[in-house]
């Protein structure tokens, strides 16, 4: 018999000797395959991460009143009897929820704010501006809603804030991109929890007679299981933790275009959603990869 080769007894000896870390995880040739699912998925959850900062500026530029929408209009004095009928005209509006008149003390100490001084007469500014009706908006209204209110104030006489129609519009917006965001949220991590169940199925086919081995000395399924879907749950982690490391850099270029939009991201927002994003689609991909795992006396 051919006796082998020195190189060959070290190759066999080093395969023999490869070191195997607690959850499934090895060295390579088998360590190589969760390097790129973690890379992956972190990269994935980078994109998520990074919709969720676009949604999140996004709803700091609109700002804080979109709990209680409101729009005003304005009438010029020499129309002052169009005020009562476009009151009541705007009240007939299908997503308006209240329709007031501004008092001329409101306004004089508005007028008093902006101008940012002591012992300004505002009363004498005061006179000279519009009738200010302020419309509430219901959170639920429909499209023509704004197109509604801009149309009774032409009717009579009036002007609308067309600024405040647009911030209300942009919140609109901002309110479909959230269901579109959450959607898209729910498509990536069945694709990451695919990725880590294709991956850990890889090492699971790799150690089929390592498992089946076990199965006839009596473990249980859970046993069996649980190592791979630990290693599924810190794969997911350690990719959420990369993803959030990675959303730094660009919360930092971005710093003097937010401080023009008078917006503050927050980084530190978004790191328990990231980790525990990460390891709920790895345990979910652990389990689908494992769930084949049968019991010796189920096998024909």
């Amino acid at each position: 018999m051919k006796k082998p080769s020195r190189s060959n007894s070290k190759q066999f000896e080093a395969h023999q000797s490869s070191m195997r870390l607690p959850g499934g995880w090895q060295l390579p040739p088998f360590g190589v395959h969760q390097v790129l699912a973690l890379v992956i998925v972190a990269v994935a959850l980078w994109s998520v991460a990074l919709i969720w900062l676009t949604l999140q500026g996004g709803e700091q530029w609109v700002g804080s009143w979109q709990a209680q929408v409101k729009v005003h209009v304005y009438v010029d004095e020499k129309y002052q009897s169009s005020v009562a009928p476009l009151q009541e005209s705007l009240k007939d509006i299908e997503g308006v929820e209240d329709v007031r008149l501004v008092s001329d003390e409101e306004a004089r100490i508005w007028m008093e704010d902006w101008l940012g001084g002591e012992g300004l007469d505002a009363q004498s500014f005061t006179k000279h501006l519009p009738a200010s009706i302020e419309v509430t908006l219901t959170e639920s209204r429909g499209e023509m809603v704004l197109d509604d209110i801009r149309d009774a104030a032409l009717s009579q006489s009036g002007e609308v804030n067309e600024d405040e129609l647009q911030l209300v519009a942009a919140g609109d917006v901002l309110g479909t991109i959230r269901s579109l965001a959450w959607f898209a949220t729910l498509i990536l991590a069945l694709a990451m929890a695919l990725i880590v169940s294709n991956t850990l199925r890889m090492i699971l086919l790799a150690r089929a007679d390592e498992v089946h081995l076990m199965r006839l000395m009596g473990a249980k399924e859970w046993f069996v299981r649980l190592p791979f879907i630990l290693e599924g749950v810190l794969l997911g982690s350690g990719a959420g933790f990369a993803a959030w490391v990675l959303e730094w850099p660009l919360i930092w270029f971005t710093a003097d275009w937010q401080m023009n939009l008078g917006i503050d991201l927050s980084g530190w927002s978004l790191f328990f959603p990231l980790l525990l994003g990460g390891a709920l689609v790895g345990g979910l991909g652990a389990i689908i990869a494992t769930a084949n795992i049968v019991s010796p006396e189920t096998e024909i």
